[in-house]
């Protein structure tokens, strides 16, 4: 791990995150919920469970948070867990132009109008015996049945669903013993049916890290549906908002006064949904787009030699996300500078310099972890000084 001013002169008003810091000091007799919100640089899921993994390391594992079935979508996900089902589902994404109904919480949706929908989710990291799913059955309320490593689990259906949209229904299922899969159904179901996703704790104390990332997502998408924020801070909780966005703003033409435009929105939602909540933005890696492509000749076989060069309107909403955390005393972690003084980084890149491959992805990861740990370590640090003549419990970094 690098020094704390290695890692700390990336990160700016970390002030702001003190109060975050006391609730991990006491995150051995609390649960402390970490909402991190994306576009594929989080979808990938190598960046937040990286960071989630030093956390819960150094602070307790309560869970795997939000789980969401990008498989059964047909789209990349993270490697932990892995949902199954015997049917075919289609689904519905924030970022689509055309939406025939809301996409959920978790900025995507899986539905079909198979009869008796069902569906699995199998846990390869760490185990549950805490279920929380959203769905919607209609104003039918099918009930759900839930069977867990081969034994029945107890179902609570949640009656008042009055805060959320459409007919999204919440659901508690509880085992009397850790489970690593578990399988859902509505046998009595029929018409059309919708899987939003899932909120998974294990009982203990300690992080709960949820990650949600859309691939293509700007903070517009998950601006424009008016409860698209607002219904994610109310089912996680957070304590802690980690915001990841701005690459597909950089290569989508969007300006500077455009992103704190939506910015601003975003933070005018959690100002009213999670007063409590500290935020942290991060800055988007610097990126690469195409600059030509020459075409060449090679043993009778035409080959192409692709260039990149970097796109300066990165580092013109790099800099607009700094300024807008200046203005409004939010925790900034510049990972774009970081990133371009870590030589490591240069084998981080996937084919196209725009996304990381997986070790990247788990560098930037392990990085965002060591910036708030050794944070959090000075913090420490000063509370003893201050309070030289009273024990302050400290949870060691790994």
């Amino acid at each position: 791990m690098k020094s704390s001013a290695q890692t700390s002169r990336f990160l700016f008003n970390d002030t702001a995150l003190y109060p975050l810091f006391e609730q991990l000091r006491r995150a051995d007799s609390q649960v402390v919920s970490i909402f991190h919100l994306g576009d594929s640089h989080v979808q990938a899921g190598f960046l937040p469970e990286a960071a989630a993994a030093g956390l819960k390391q150094k602070f307790g594992d309560a869970g795997p948070g939000w789980v969401l079935p990008y498989n059964l979508a047909r789209t990349n996900g993270p490697d932990a867990y892995r949902w199954s089902s015997h049917i075919r589902w289609s689904s519905v994404r924030v970022v689509e132009r055309y939406q025939v109904y809301w996409p959920g919480p978790g900025g995507m949706t899986i539905h079909t109008s198979q009869v008796s929908p069902s569906l699995s989710c199998t846990i390869k990291q760490g185990s549950t015996d805490n279920i929380q799913i959203f769905y919607d059955a209609g104003t039918g309320k099918a009930p759900v049945q839930a069977v867990g490593d081969m034994e029945q689990l107890t179902v609570r259906i949640h009656e008042d669903s009055t805060a959320f949209p459409e007919n999204m229904q919440q659901a508690t299922i509880t085992a009397d013993s850790s489970i690593y899969a578990f399988r859902l159904s509505w046998p009595q179901h029929k018409g059309l049916f919708r899987f939003y996703g899932a909120v998974l704790q294990n009982g203990h104390q300690g992080v709960l890290y949820h990650a949600i990332g859309i691939n293509g997502a700007q903070f517009m998408h998950y601006n424009q549906h008016a409860a698209t924020l607002p219904v994610q801070l109310r089912i996680l909780r957070p304590q802690l908002l980690i915001l990841s966005l701005g690459t597909n703003e950089a290569f989508g033409g969007v300006t500077a006064a455009q992103l704190r435009q939506e910015m601003d929105k975003t933070m005018k939602a959690v100002r009213e949904h999670a007063p409590g909540a500290k935020v942290l933005f991060t800055t988007p890696p610097y990126g690469m787009k195409k600059k030509r492509r020459v075409a060449y000749r090679k043993n009778k076989r035409t080959y192409y030699r692709v260039t990149y060069a970097a796109n300066p309107q990165v580092a013109v909403l790099r800099a607009e996300i700094l300024q807008y955390c200046r203005d409004n005393g939010y925790a900034c972690w510049d990972f774009y500078d970081a990133m371009r003084a870590d030589k490591r980084f240069l084998r981080g890149w996937s084919n196209d310099k725009l996304h990381f491959n997986a070790y990247g992805y788990t560098l930037q990861g392990t990085m965002l972890f060591e910036t708030i740990a050794a944070a959090y370590d000075d913090w420490i640090k000063n509370l003893t000084d201050a309070f030289p003549g009273k024990p302050v419990e400290r949870a060691e970094i790994q």
